[in-house]
């Protein structure tokens, strides 16, 4: 019973948490996110700020397990880098594919960031469609 509240606050909290996370975006998130939202991205769904597992990810398009993580000047710090390969050695177990974009080529780069998110997501939709080919009736 003491393990389903605890289980219960931490998920309560988290969903607080995520909610901030929305609200309170960083700008390089509400630029990506301006483009993103609405399936504004050759028609794809995705959402921002999912919980999955103990761990919240910017974007995911849910239909290919594709996330997409804008990195800031933190994230090359030595505790962050050990902290993000734990995080998506996690998220790879459990089918997720990562895309890692820094925050400065959001910046400078938003076209070729677009355009690396394209790739990213046609290549996954491209082995999702190879894996559903139908048998052969030989």
């Amino acid at each position: 019973m003491r393990e389903e509240v605890t289980e219960a606050l931490y998920r309560k909290r988290k969903m607080f948490y995520t909610k901030r996370l929305r609200k309170f975006m960083t700008t390089e998130e509400k630029i990506l996110w301006q483009s993103l939202k609405d399936r504004r991205c050759a028609g794809w769904k995705f959402r921002r700020q999912v919980n999955i597992g103990p761990y919240i990810v910017d974007f995911l398009c849910k239909e290919f397990k594709a996330i997409v993580e804008i990195d800031g000047l933190i994230h090359l710090q030595k505790k962050q880098k050990e902290h993000d390969i734990v995080r998506d050695q996690y998220l790879r177990e459990h089918g997720f594919h990562i895309l890692r974009i820094k925050n400065d080529d959001v910046h400078f780069c938003f076209p070729a960031v677009l355009a690396l998110i394209r790739n990213f997501i046609e290549s996954l939709e491209k082995k999702k469609h190879k894996h559903k080919k139908l048998p052969s009736l030989a």
